[in-house]
């Protein structure tokens, strides 16, 4: 069971952050090194975002079970991530419409992985922050 400041804790939150400067960096940016464009942010904090969930997330599910409340938010958060991460890859602008709404800036439109990488470092912060409840309780 992960509890605060352990090292699975601690990783997981490092993952994290890794996620959301990624997503910072590629929405005040044009181009990222080695990651480019929109789409190679929104996979890039996808993939992070991924290795977060398995150090410190879904690796308490077989202790803790399956229908604990905090897995059950985590999974429902989980499958709400990869909806997003489609739905930049693919164009999917309706289901990505209420966050491109937030991220706009002017007349222009907001390419959908833009604003996928956006809603996607939102979840990852809930996600983490349902965690961090569940280690504060385990203490």
């Amino acid at each position: 069971m992960v509890k605060l400041f352990d090292s699975t804790y601690i990783l997981g939150s490092v993952l994290v952050l890794a996620a959301v400067a990624i997503a910072v960096a590629a929405v005040t940016r044009d181009e990222l090194p080695l990651i480019g464009t929109g789409v190679g942010a929104l996979i890039a904090v996808g993939v992070v975002g991924m290795a977060a969930c398995s150090v410190a997330g879904i690796a308490e599910a077989p202790a803790l079970g399956w229908t604990a409340p905090g897995i059950v938010i985590g999974s429902v958060l989980g499958v709400a991530a990869l909806a997003i991460v489609l739905a930049g890859l693919l164009g999917w602008t309706g289901l990505l419409a209420p966050v491109a709404q937030l991220v706009q800036s002017g007349s222009t439109p907001v390419p959908a992985a833009r604003t996928a990488t956006v809603a996607l470092a939102a979840v990852i912060v809930l996600k983490w922050l349902v965690g961090t409840a569940m280690a504060v309780v385990a203490r």
